[in-house]
């Protein structure tokens, strides 16, 4: 009789744990099943774990189940100095994270950082959200419901982010075509204690237009009133995911675009703006700010959005020289230039920085020492297999810690951005604050280098790319170089 109760209750808890695990595509080994963020067909898989912690993650693609067990094995982290946040007695920022996985047998590194896409692993494709830190340690943005030592998301190799019918918000837009952006968990720079959570486009206001990525209806508009803080429009789709754009001024909404109004993707909802905290305060980094929400959490934005960009432009190459770095003199930067990203298809053949110093050097990685305070600008140029080219920059702030705020900082903007053809007036905004003396301009097509004041404007004869410079000097005479880069289309 003991002994058939014992074999009945056995039989009843294997049932339970059968059921458990075949109830879902996310199978956790020994962590929560509330730590599963989000677990829908046509979306990323994303969850968190422990140290220690597996998952089973299993997708289905093309009429196979792909099954792979995810471990994390550690988590390290690397700063920065930051002489600039007030209430930042560590004196340091992340800069990137190590996180080691193990995916059914197979280990790797992975690499928590901005620009980062996703990395290629025994059949899938892993991101890392987010760790615990980054999450948490920040006045502004703070990730809810980040719980865990590390956040991961993943899809099968060769699957798409997202859906395949996600746009990108902006039309007429180029990348980099500003020198100011932000990018998900890169510190915001010159700010708070603040790693982004989301993107940020600079862009000279009332421009380009915004439309939704895909379709939905809108539950969060300033309308039909008027401006409040940023004027953010927040969208939610029928799989309960929502985007919210912000910083659009009111004079460019589409008005009929009310509170419960179904939205069509690639409908403009307005123009890029500069309004924040209720009114165009933004006048030195005016920008479409786009964030993503699942429940009551943050996702990252970056791989979804670079997707889109290559569906809806046809560049067939992204340069990514890592935006901000952060330094004291004599310390090493590192610049890594693997972020860059090419179409599918194309393969990028050539990496070339040209430094601050006139060194050329022909390789994606290298780490720089710089003996003085400034504000200095490294020039990526990257080239595929089919002589496509692009190109992006590196800004690194080597603070004086004597000095703290006391330095230059700002910005290099112009319009248009896309359509640029010999003969079109191009605007340029120079955005460059505690500069001392004049600053000056060079288009980089061989005319002579202008003062600009606040805007100037500028032709060119001939297509091509052309690396744009603004140079200043700071408050004690240090350097401070901003560059961008102006495509010139050839005349169809």
């Amino acid at each position: 009789m003991k002994k058939s109760i014992i074999q009945f209750v056995w039989f009843c808890f294997s049932m339970v744990v059968f059921s458990f695990i075949s109830s879902g595509n996310l199978l956790a080994e020994t962590s929560a099943p509330d730590r599963v963020i989000l677990n829908q067909p046509g979306w990323p898989t994303i969850f968190e774990l422990n140290i220690g912690d597996s998952y089973t993650l299993q997708r289905n693609i093309d009429g196979k189940t792909i099954k792979r067990v995810v471990k994390l094995i550690s988590v390290t982290e690397y700063w920065e100095p930051d002489y600039w946040i007030k209430n930042n007695p560590q004196r340091r920022t992340l800069r990137k994270a190590e996180v080691v996985v193990e995916v059914s047998g197979v280990k790797v590194t992975l690499l928590a950082r901005p620009y980062q896409m996703p990395t290629v692993v025994n059949g899938l494709r892993l991101y890392v959200e987010t760790t615990r830190r980054w999450a948490t340690e920040t006045r502004l943005g703070k990730i809810r419901g980040m719980n865990s030592d590390v956040r991961l998301s993943a899809v099968v190799q060769g699957e798409g982010w997202g859906p395949s019918d996600m746009l990108f918000p902006l039309r007429d837009y180029r990348w980099r075509s500003s020198s100011y952006f932000n990018t998900w968990s890169s510190l915001v720079p010159y700010n708070l204690l603040y790693y982004h959570r989301g993107e940020d486009f600079g862009a000279i206001p009332d421009r380009l237009p915004v439309v939704a990525i895909l379709p939905g209806k809108i539950i969060r508009t300033p309308l039909p009133g008027g401006n409040r803080r940023s004027n953010g429009v927040t969208v939610e789709t029928a799989s309960g995911f929502r985007f919210r754009c912000a910083h659009m001024n009111i004079e460019t909404f589409d008005r009929t675009l009310t509170a419960g109004t179904q939205v069509r993707a690639g409908q403009m909802i307005a123009k890029t703006g500069m309004t924040w905290d209720g009114r165009k305060s933004q006048t030195h980094d005016p920008h479409l700010h786009i964030g993503f929400h699942f429940g009551r959490t943050t996702i990252s934005t970056y791989p979804f959005l670079i997707e889109a960009y290559l569906r809806m432009y046809d560049d067939n190459v992204m340069a990514v020289a890592g935006a901000y770095h952060f330094a004291v003199p004599g310390e090493p930067v590192e610049l890594d230039a693997s972020r860059s990203v090419p179409r599918a298809g194309r393969k990028i053949t050539d990496y070339e920085w040209r430094l601050h110093d006139g060194r050329i050097v022909k390789e994606p990685r290298l780490r720089l020492v710089y003996d003085k305070p400034g504000l200095y600008c490294e020039e990526l140029i990257v080239r595929t297999d089919n002589g496509s080219e692009d190109r992006d920059f590196a800004q690194v702030r080597v603070y004086d810690p004597k000095r703290g705020r006391n330095i230059v900082s700002g910005w290099l903007y112009y319009t248009p951005v896309r359509g640029i053809r010999p003969g079109t007036e191009v605007l340029f905004w120079n955005r460059l604050g505690k500069t001392s003396g004049r600053v000056t301009i060079d288009f980089g097509d061989g005319t002579p280098a202008k003062t600009i004041r606040r805007e100037i404007r500028h032709a060119y004869s001939k297509p091509g790319i052309y690396t744009v410079t603004l140079r200043a000097m700071g408050p004690k005479k240090e350097p401070a170089t901003i560059k961008t880069r102006v495509v010139v289309e050839k005349i169809k």
